[in-house]
């Protein structure tokens, strides 16, 4: 989904010459399924590919992987390896994160709208969509339905990703699509190659407006339905009702953690169209062989013409010179949704798929009737490239065989080289300081990605994104030069402020070969205004932070207390015992605030659990977001190692940024509350804690929720406490059992900075 490479401009060609081999395989889709069987593995695929897959777990310390292979039409290999986070083991039924593979299923939508007479090919975008607009105004009027699937528009590689990416944000389709009009392009239309996502999140609308549904919808109904993909998902869904989902991962201080762990709750994102379908590897399987060896059914829910116009290439792509040595290719299209190209002389159609901490690859050899798929829970950029090589040889080329550890040695190298030639040494880098960026201080404006703070914040300065809060950091100082510290661990980036005070604000990837998503040279800010007076966290763009100055009662925030007078608070962050170890700023009381209607839904929780003798322990509610400003810098002193011992014996403390502390909290939005269970006597005059199996804010996976290093009566407690919660509209955070959020929160966009007293 996001690091596609390659993607670089070519020399101009609208419509390149499509050779023989690629003809030949397109010209009769429907006889695939008759074409003889060639070169098919032996009867024991386990013992063929078995020590592939192991060696590449091994080499790469993967946290799960699902592998199938197809020989000759038949599914002949599957193989899943890992845990889940409840400690089930990994199995086909298994949904991951396929990223940018979803794109073919996009093109197919679309395909088969194409099919029922609802949209042309060759249809202009804005017939469907008039509000439709690029940066230059002949490439809006002439843009057409399949100019949107095949990376040939003039956009910057990744151009405008940073309304996707980092998840979750503010950003809309709708700010995507009007958006677009002021990414400048980097080379002609239909001139070249880039890889670009947007565009596809405009062909999922186009869909939608043709077919008379959501995106999401729609998928289900054209593609996931007919081809009978059970397990896929896209959209809105029950984590807990679909089961069985893997989480993403990446690798830490020798050890797999999980990052941006799913809520109970998983809900549409804005690229889904791009690259936010999940599917199990059967599904997967099913979904290759349709391509491969279709049934008559499968022909007439997507006819020969229209599987000739996915496979057609319509626009060349670069070929690196690792990809000609490797597998000899002179080759390499772009499709609808699909890439083309030859390796070892035989016919390839492919996709990859990266999101953070979810790697994809599905390869199809039309001629061999032949292909594999597999799918993996981790940031495995060089895995994936190495395991798809061999499993390709493997059909390719068997008798040309490299080993797992000759490929990865030799991407090691390169990525040594690369490091060693391409990345400057920031290791002299200092906090920046309020009086370093004097005139530089203030609100900026970008056309595309809204609104950004650079601020000074209790000695540093911070820059603050509005519409993509995680992007969140501190200004360093490198030399005469500046550069954002992200606090979540994203690429960072290289402030180039202007030189005089009208000019723009340009910004640029420290590491010039890090993820293009990080599309930070597309940016120019111009400054619109100062800092707010003791800004410590800037608001969402839709609602206002309410100050200090306002009241508790003017922002809408209720005293738990006034519904539920006797409830049991220990409110944790208004004294010294917590993770800091100090009383935190912005808790003046130890009080529990939240806005009406979660205050109501939490009273109602209280009520119900009274008629077990059950009743709830709250720990925290409402935070300001002063507070969560502390708890940022507090992460960012590495020197301070006081609390480890009682709440992150086991991670160091660089990494609680992120998944653990983050630089805007749901907290401060006043739905979202810490809490436990108390079993209590009839009389309710005496009660105990539940054994959870750990305490509060305690940093480490037995804090999971669904942790297997918790006994089952601990794990039953948690349920316990899942269940009553749920039960009035709360929805958990997978990663720290007694974090509960208001599911349909009163003002999701607001973030409030008023001391609690």
């Amino acid at each position: 989904m996001r690091s596609e490479r390659p993607a670089q401009r070519l020399p101009p060609a609208r419509r390149p010459a499509v050779p023989a081999l690629v003809v030949a395989a397109l010209a009769g889709a429907a006889t695939l399924a008759a074409l003889p069987a060639r070169a098919a593995p032996p009867a024991s695929a386990s013992a063929r590919f078995d020590p592939l897959v192991e060696a590449v777990v091994a080499r790469y310390h993967l946290p799960g992987i699902a592998v199938g292979v197809i020989a000759d039409g038949r599914i002949v290999y599957r193989r899943t390896i890992g845990t889940l986070q409840d400690g089930r083991p990994i199995n086909a039924d298994t949904l991951f994160k396929i990223a940018s593979n979803s794109k073919a299923m996009t093109a197919t939508t679309l395909a088969r709208l194409v099919q029922q007479g609802k949209l042309r090919w060759d249809d202009p975008v804005t017939k469907y969509l008039p509000d439709f607009r690029m940066y230059d105004p002949w490439v809006t009027k002439n843009m057409q339905v399949g100019d949107l699937l095949v990376h040939h528009s003039g956009l910057p590689e990744g151009g405008g990703d940073l309304m996707l990416w980092p998840n979750p944000n503010h950003f809309t389709r709708a700010d995507i699509i009007h958006g677009l009009r002021y990414i400048k392009p980097a080379y002609s239309f239909r001139a070249g190659y880039a890889y670009d996502n947007l565009l596809y999140v405009v062909a999922g609308e186009v869909a939608a407006a043709a077919g008379g549904a959501p995106y999401a919808q729609l998928v289900r109904r054209e593609v996931f339905q007919p081809l009978g993909l059970t397990r896929c998902q896209v959209g809105r869904w029950n984590r807990a009702e679909v089961g069985n989902v893997a989480q993403p991962h990446a690798r830490r201080n020798g050890r797999n953690v999980v990052v941006d762990a799913d809520g109970a709750i998983v809900e549409p994102t804005t690229m889904d169209a791009a690259g936010g379908i999940r599917c199990s590897l059967d599904d997967m399987l099913t979904w290759a062989k349709n391509w491969l060896v279709p049934t008559p059914q499968q022909l007439e829910w997507l006819t020969p013409a229209q599987r000739h116009a996915e496979w057609t290439p319509y626009t060349p792509m670069p070929i690196s010179r690792r990809r000609r040595a490797w597998d000899g290719t002179r080759f390499f299209g772009y499709g609808y949704g699909w890439r083309i190209a030859d390796v070892d002389g035989e016919m390839t159609v492919s996709h990859t798929g990266t999101l953070s901490g979810m790697y994809s690859a599905l390869t199809l050899l039309p001629f061999k009737r032949s292909g594999f798929v597999f799918m993996i829970n981790a940031n495995a950029g060089n895995a994936r490239t190495v395991l798809n090589e061999v499993l390709l040889k493997q059909f390719t080329a068997p008798e040309d065989v490299r080993s797992v550890a000759s490929y990865a040695d030799e991407l090691a190298r390169a990525d040594h080289v690369r490091r060693v030639s391409r990345v400057p040494d920031t290791s002299a880098r200092v906090p920046a300081t309020a009086a370093d960026l004097t005139s530089q201080l203030g609100i900026w404006h970008s056309p595309w990605f809204g609104d950004v703070s650079i601020c000074a914040a209790a000695g540093t300065v911070r820059f603050v994104s509005a519409k993509s809060p995680i992007l969140s950091g501190t200004v360093m100082r490198v030399a005469s030069r500046y550069l954002v510290h992200w606090d979540h661990g994203d690429a960072e980036a290289w402030l180039g402020f202007p030189r005089d005070q009208g000019g723009t604000l340009a910004m640029a990837k420290v590491d010039p070969d890090a993820d293009f998503s990080y599309d930070y040279e597309d940016l120019a800010f111009s400054r619109s205004g100062a800092c707010p007076p003791s800004q410590a966290t800037p608001a969402a763009p839709t609602t206002p932070a309410v100050s200090a100055a306002t009241s508790m009662a003017q922002a809408g925030m209720v005293d738990i207390r006034a519904l539920v007078p006797d409830i049991a608070e220990d409110i944790k962050y208004a004294g010294s015992d917590n993770f800091t170890g100090a009383p935190v700023d912005g808790y003046r009381a130890p009080k529990c605030f939240l806005l009406q209607p979660a205050a109501e839904a939490l009273a109602r929780v209280e009520r119900s659990l009274r008629k077990h003798h059950l009743r709830l322990k709250l720990w925290d509610c409402y935070r300001p977001a002063r507070a969560v400003a502390a708890f940022v810098r507090w992460a960012h002193d590495l020197g301070d190692q006081s609390t480890k011992a009682s709440h992150y014996p086991n991670v160091d403390k660089s990494e609680l940024l992120g998944d653990y502390i983050a630089p805007v909290s749901g907290h401060s939005r006043g739905a979202t509350v810490d809490l436990t269970l108390m079993r209590c006597n009839a009389g309710g005059t005496a009660c105990r804690p539940l054994d959870m199996g750990t305490h509060f804010d305690l940093f480490d996976p037995r804090a999971h929720t669904a942790s297997s290093a918790v006994t089952p009566a601990q794990r039953s407690n948690r349920q316990l406490l899942l269940k009553a919660m749920a039960a009035q509209g709360f929805t958990n955070y997978p990663l720290e059992w007694w974090h509960y959020t208001l599911a349909m929160q009163p003002l999701p966009a607001a973030l409030y900075d008023v001391p609690v007293q």
